[in-house]
């Protein structure tokens, strides 16, 4: 169990002195515990533990309140529950769960990183890559070395955004072919390592030829490039 936001403090005090309270009549009744903005809240990988959006009531008066948030882990992409309760002046309690998405998003995994490239996959050997993830969103960010010149997207994907995926992008083009770049990534739950798979694909009048590869980064440099 852990104290309770103090801003949420003003909430069930203000419902404490302003809901009616009657000496002379039971309260069989739970008190009532809403959440504003909906039940599920989306934050940033690393983002302590927060909320204001929870409100209380109940006709005798709230007594007191309370919640338990020792599964919700920061550090780490996933959904975490975390329960109020509330108990009124006739001892009534109620509890009530609201969800919290940690989330993995662009700007955490922007700057320098370096890893390996491997080319082609499987079967190549595997060589230093250092690249930079810029442009970087909520929901994507992009690959600035992996081609001269050219930054390739990824969108990140499902509600924890630790999947990557690279739509089909156009990389060059001649006036008989055309190479277009597409993958797919995963990104470990603490936002500190990476894997990319990408293809590229040639295709001409008459014949198609893919080259497959792998990007391996396990260490964020630096939050900005500077070369």
């Amino acid at each position: 169990m852990k104290p309770f936001f103090s801003g949420l403090m003003m909430t069930i005090l203000a419902a404490f002195f302003f809901t009616a309270c009657s000496p002379d009549s039971d309260d069989t009744t739970n008190p009532s515990i809403q959440f504003t903005g909906g039940n599920t809240l989306y934050v940033k990988l690393g983002t302590p533990y927060k909320d204001s959006l929870v409100y209380f009531n109940d006709a005798s008066g709230i007594a007191r309140v309370w919640n338990d948030t020792s599964l919700y882990d920061p550090n780490h992409a996933g959904s975490y529950p975390v329960i109020y309760y509330a108990e009124d002046a006739y001892g009534n309690q109620s509890s009530a769960t609201r969800y919290f998405v940690v989330r993995i998003e662009g700007t955490t995994l922007a700057g320098l990183w370096e890893g390996t490239r491997t080319e082609p996959w499987p079967g190549g050997t595997p060589q230093p890559f250092v690249d930079s993830l810029v442009e970087p969103a909520t929901k994507s960010i992009s690959l600035s070395r992996l081609l001269p010149g050219i930054n390739i997207k990824m969108e990140m994907k499902n509600a924890t955004g630790d999947t990557l995926n690279i739509p089909s992008q156009v990389v060059a083009f001649t006036d008989t072919s055309q190479t277009i770049v597409r993958g797919s990534g995963i990104v470990a739950t603490d936002g500190a390592s990476l894997v990319v798979d990408y293809r590229f694909i040639t295709i001409s009048l008459s014949t198609s030829d893919t080259t497959a590869g792998r990007i391996e980064f396990q260490t964020h440099t630096t939050l900005s490039d500077t070369f």
